[in-house]
């Protein structure tokens, strides 16, 4: 085998590396004329630093000798040693894709025991793949042997698991259950005494330890996978593993069925929670070319992957494009061309990307058990008002130091452990601002209910009942000091749960709440009853407080998004929570993010222009002109020089009392603005 460019004598290489990746793909039928030479030229043309392509699992890309991998019938072009040798040459590193969530059904009829099982006892064989479980000796025994034969036989750089874990639907996105083959039944009742449950209901005592046994297992797998690879190759890169922090990857996609809207975040969320939870790794989202698995040939709008590819550098991440077969014999190639312009502006200033750390003061919890639609919405909050935060996820957030941070946003993330809750107490008793929203701890980790709310730092007695429609309710303003945004408003509203409560004595109470009266005949339309119930609360904790919101303004301004909600939250921020945000004329369709070299030499603005979400499209942007920036500014002297990576231009500034502003001439979708 040739030497890998670095893998095989740097530890952590993947850290002195930029990153600008694409994801061939690659099918059966590619392989039949596939050229190294052309494939690589294709890659440079992008230039790339990174590809990562299929090798083994399903389908072996190359000479297996082993019984239970299918072999590919289609191996005449160039091989996978010849492709990695010529990446190599041209200094772009190769990762394996591997996939072990199937096999072909003729391994599957040798080895049944492998498969997984419905509740009905049947197996899910989609166009001849048959899944296979987690718990079964082909993942946890056979896989390995698997990657032995790839690794040894192949000079790979790293390594990268598509669809690992507990799959349970298809590629029609048909639902099949929780397995309940052998091996799943009796790790299960070997950690519990306990029959597997049928069914995903979190109010089943069961299926809510069944969640702990799905996390306890895969954490071992991964520490098994892990250690096997590190036995083979202690500096091959690989992707997703904790064990390891060199790269995380995932995705921004879209699906036909999909409930709108868009996530029009998506890549900045992936981003911002990599690198907020698991720092140094790096963070690879990369841009899914194609509509939906039925439709992996045709492209979305280049607009939205040039968006997505922006929103991972803006908020330090790096970059990547992922398309089905190869750049050459793509048929929609509507995206090459903005995908392009992105990889080329990174390659010209990668060096700027290097060691940088984000200057964030917020803290927004988020993880796997949240609510998905009260964290959204709280993301838009902070982002569309211009605050600096960051993602943390609620696994490794008692982990993560808080130092930076002003503010920490619990979203109605119910499941929080004992340590976690000791944590955010702690945070606000030192002089932080403890945001909580409706349930947040009113979970352990292990998903049980708590007998009160873990936050002490709320100031929350006792809870009396959770009502979980409140329509037709709404908020009255009585005292509208610290509401700035609703001078000739009275009322917000509010629909879905509410927590009634009782509360410690020195806990202030805002808002008062008009429970569900009258909304038709229009006659009839009126209240009678404005209660002391409040709005939200708030209680000094040591030299902090603690906020408390007892319903879920996050998930309805994600799903109705108007103002009033936007408008009562940004108003909390900023007078009642009193934290600073990024300040001048900035749209709230402009998302701001500011890094800072970790030697402190310089610091880096970014503005990405959204305006181009209309809708459920993304068109081209509408720009816009004559734009003021006004960021934190906490150096004796003023910057020597503010200049703009992307026009090369420097901008006229001003600095003085803390604060730096920024003039900048005009913005269409990304500007990025070196400060020194």
């Amino acid at each position: 085998m040739s030497k890998s460019i670095e893998a095989e004598s740097r530890p952590n290489w993947w850290a002195m590396r930029p990153w600008r990746q694409i994801q061939t793909n690659l099918r059966e039928i590619d392989m039949m004329d596939i050229n190294a030479e052309q494939f690589v030229a294709d890659l440079q043309e992008f230039k790339a630093t990174s590809v990562l392509l299929n090798a083994a699992g399903i389908i072996a890309s190359y000479p297996t000798k082993l019984p239970f991998q299918f072999q590919s019938p289609f191996l005449q072009g160039d091989s996978l040693q010849d492709i990695i040798e010529a990446c190599h040459k041209a200094d772009i590193v190769v990762t394996a894709r591997t996939d072990f969530s199937k096999v072909r059904r003729p391994v599957y009829e040798q080895h049944p025991e492998w498969a997984y099982k419905s509740v009905q006892g049947n197996i899910v064989d989609y166009n001849g793949d048959v899944h296979v479980c987690l718990n079964s000796d082909y993942q946890q025994d056979y896989a390995i042997e698997i990657i032995r034969e790839l690794l040894t036989t192949h000079d790979f750089d790293g390594i990268f698991f598509n669809m690992g874990g507990y799959q349970v639907k298809d590629y029609s996105y048909n639902y099949h259950g929780i397995c309940q083959c052998d091996n799943c039944q009796r790790k299960f009742k070997a950690m519990f005494d306990l029959p597997l449950p049928i069914k995903e209901d979190m109010k089943d005592p069961v299926f809510r330890k069944y969640k702990v046994f799905k996390n306890i297992t895969l954490q071992e797998h991964s520490k098994r996978i892990y250690d096997a690879i590190t036995s083979i190759n202690p500096n091959l890169l690989i992707s997703n593993n904790l064990n390891q922090r060199s790269v995380y990857r995932q995705e921004s996609n879209t699906a036909i069925a999909r409930s709108l809207p868009h996530w029009q975040y998506d890549a900045s969320d992936n981003t911002k929670f990599v690198l907020g939870s698991y720092k140094p790794m790096i963070s690879l989202n990369t841009t899914v070319d194609f509509i939906d698995y039925q439709y992996r040939h045709v492209a979305v709008s280049p607009h939205q992957q040039e968006l997505r590819l922006y929103q991972n550098l803006t908020n330090g991440g790096g970059l990547d494009y992922y398309l089905i077969g190869r750049l050459d014999n793509h048929e929609d190639k509507s995206g090459y061309e903005r995908i392009k312009k992105a990889f080329h502006y990174h390659a010209e200033h990668q060096d700027e990307y290097k060691d940088i750390t984000s200057r964030s003061t917020i803290a927004l919890l988020r993880g796997p058990d949240g609510s998905t639609s009260e964290y959204q919405g709280w993301f838009r909050f902070l982002a569309e008002n211009h605050y600096m935060f960051d993602a943390i996820m609620v696994p490794v957030a008692a982990e993560v130091p808080w130092d930076k941070f002003k503010a920490v946003i619990v979203p109605d993330y119910q499941a929080i452990s004992d340590e976690l809750a000791r944590k955010l107490d702690a945070f606000a008793e030192e002089g932080g601002i403890v945001i909580s929203v409706s349930r947040g701890g009113f979970s352990d980790d292990t998903y049980e209910r708590r007998s009160s709310p873990a936050l002490k730092c709320l100031g929350i007695e006792r809870v009396n009942e959770i009502v979980e429609d409140m329509t037709s309710s709404c908020f009255k303003l009585t005292d509208k000091t610290g509401f700035s945004r609703f001078p000739v408003t009275d009322l917000a509203y509010i629909d879905g749960s509410y927590i009634y409560a009782d509360y410690e004595d020195k806990v202030e109470k805002h808002l008062s709440l008009i429970p569900p009266h009258m909304f038709g005949p229009p006659e009839r339309c009126y209240y009678t009853l404005v209660t002391d119930h409040p709005g939200f609360t708030v209680n000094p904790y040591g030299k902090g407080k603690g906020i408390f919101i007892p319903w879920r303004p996050g998930s309805l301004f994600h799903r109705q998004g108007h103002t009033n909600t936007i408008d009562l939250i940004a108003d909390l921020l900023e007078h009642t929570a009193g934290l600073k945000r990024i300040e001048g004329n900035l749209s709230p369709m402009v998302e701001a993010a500011l890094f800072a070299k970790e030697d402190g030499s310089s610091e880096l603005l970014h503005l990405v222009n959204g305006s181009g979400h209309f809708g459920v499209t993304f068109y081209a942007p509408v720009p816009m002109y004559n734009l003021e920036v006004t960021i934190p500014y906490d150096k004796e002297q003023k910057p020597q020089s503010v200049k703009s990576l992307v026009t090369g231009k420097d901008y006229e500034f001003s600095a003085d009392s803390g604060s730096l502003s920024v003039k900048v001439p005009s913005l269409e979708l990304f500007e990025a603005i070196k400060i020194s």
